[in-house]
């Protein structure tokens, strides 16, 4: 449309300018007969003619050209002062909706900030003295928590076949927690096969048969059941390839059901009334400190000082399993 716009108007400035060329080559045609042999009648008329359409051409030239610049000067200026106005109003518009939107966000972002800060203060007493524990997660249940403590056990899997130093030590009153929980990605049982095939240091304390029966009425389990239980594991464990100097019996029943590994440790206490895999698990790691975190203090108190209290499984009661 534009350059449309733009022919036009050279067609039309073309026009002019070839009428006023005419009117000027009309005049000094003119001018020059006026010197011919002719009456001076006719030479005056002639030459006034020409004086009047020549130097009349010139200056209509001379004021087509000016009013061109003139009026192109004049509409550019103002097209420009009216996109200059019109940008004007919509800068001041849009500084008008962002300023809004910008206190909107400020707003919001102060509210959340305000929020998360209060939320910090009521909890920051816990984050320092968790990391000093080395608290490192709460499962609600022994089966999700073992999921995740998975990891850990596939670690020292991959140092025992690499020949390094790998170790798996488990504290339970019948391991059943560990050989039949629940869990949606831990196959418990392959988990324990695996660990019986490999040379990491195993070590299994589990209750002995004689007092397993001390928990049977609180989790409501008929008597001899426990023992059984007892029994029918370490015959699968004897199975699977399990040494006998891996597992010990302990003359009472444990509060915690644990497994430690070199650098973490699940805990799964035992409730009064229910079994421990029904129950919250805690995933502690190793810090830099051992006089003041939990992994150590379990690790002396739970795994190493009862196993060295503990009794080992004569050779022919692991015969008759």
């Amino acid at each position: 449309m534009e350059q449309g716009i733009r022919d036009k108007q050279g067609s039309v400035r073309l026009l002019h300018e070839l009428l006023i060329a005419a009117f000027i080559i009309a005049g000094l045609i003119l001018l020059l007969m006026s010197f011919m042999p002719m009456s001076d009648d006719i030479r005056t008329i002639i030459r006034g003619f020409g004086l009047s359409l020549a130097p009349a051409g010139i200056v209509a030239l001379i004021l087509v050209e000016c009013a061109s610049s003139i009026t192109e000067l004049s509409l550019r200026e103002t097209v420009e002062t009216i996109i200059r106005e019109r940008l004007q109003e919509d800068i001041k518009e849009l500084d008008s909706l962002v300023g809004i939107g910008i206190g909107d966000v400020a707003g919001k972002v102060t509210k959340g900030t305000k929020k998360i800060e209060s939320d910090m203060q009521s909890l920051s007493p816990s984050f320092p003295a968790a990391a000093k524990l080395g608290l490192e997660n709460v499962h609600l249940t022994w089966g999700i928590a073992l999921t995740h403590f998975a990891w850990f056990l596939d670690s020292e899997l991959q140092e025992a076949e690499r020949g390094q130093q790998a170790r798996v030590w488990i504290v339970s009153s019948s391991i059943k927690g560990f050989l039949e929980a629940t869990s949606e990605h831990f196959d418990e049982r392959r988990m324990m096969e695996k660990i019986s095939y490999c040379s990491c240091d195993l070590r299994i304390l589990i209750t002995d048969p004689k007092v397993a029966d001390s928990r049977a009425k609180q989790e409501r389990r008929a008597d001899g059941e426990i023992p059984n239980e007892v029994r029918m594991n370490l015959s699968y464990l004897k199975r699977i390839g399990v040494r006998r100097e891996a597992v010990k019996f302990y003359p009472g029943t444990p509060s915690v059901f644990a497994i430690a590994t070199p650098d973490r440790m699940l805990l799964n206490p035992y409730p009064y009334q229910t079994e421990a895999f029904r129950c919250f698990s805690v995933v502690v790691h190793k810090t830099l400190n051992p006089d003041s975190d939990i992994y150590h203090q379990c690790l002396r108190y739970h795994f190493e000082e009862p196993w060295d209290r503990a009794n080992e499984i004569s050779v022919d009661d692991w015969n008759k399993l």
